[in-house]
């Protein structure tokens, strides 16, 4: 099981970080812009590949590694309730976990807002895809993105959830 500590920085509107960017004469472009994009999210981090919850992948006998089942947690902070504009796992409206090892960017799981709580998200694995050389890479990039409900008002942390299936060559012992 790998668990990564992740944070969604505090939001700026697209069309505000464009402004000092292109002047006052950026009328015509902010029109052309889509609403949308400011409900873009993206927080990701850079991983070594020889943390200890990644050693049994050391062993020569490793033949496939595979996403049983990923997740992402909210833990409020004590005292500071849940309220209109508090940001919640709630305000994630879609999005998708990608692992990038070696310029190869691999799309592991997803949700929806169907699965979508206050303080827990339980994705569903995209395909069965073999991680064994993304895992294995000196670094690796853990990768949640997608598209909020509503604009957050302070930055959102929370925790990513991987759990492994390891499969052994036939006959070999790590």
């Amino acid at each position: 099981m790998l668990g990564v500590d992740l944070t969604i920085t505090h939001h700026e509107s697209l069309r505000r970080a464009l402004r000092p960017a292109l002047g006052s004469g950026s009328r015509a472009i902010n029109l052309r812009i889509d609403p949308s994009m400011d409900l873009i999210f993206l927080s990701e981090t850079t991983l070594s590949g020889s943390l200890p919850c990644l050693a049994s992948l050391a062993g020569v006998g490793v033949a496939t590694v595979t996403l049983r089942a990923a997740y992402l947690t909210w833990r409020p902070e004590p005292g500071n309730g849940i309220g209109r504009g508090t940001p919640t796992l709630a305000a994630l409206a879609s999005g998708t976990c990608f692992l990038t090892a070696n310029s190869r960017k691999t799309a592991v799981a997803s949700f929806t807002s169907r699965t979508v709580h206050t303080t827990r998200i339980d994705m569903e694995v995209q395909g069965r895809p073999n991680l064994l050389d993304c895992l294995r890479a000196d670094h690796f990039t853990l990768e949640i993105s997608g598209v909020n409900r509503r604009r957050l008002t302070r930055p959102l942390a929370f925790s990513a959830g991987l759990e492994f299936d390891v499969q052994m060559i036939q006959g070999a012992t790590a």
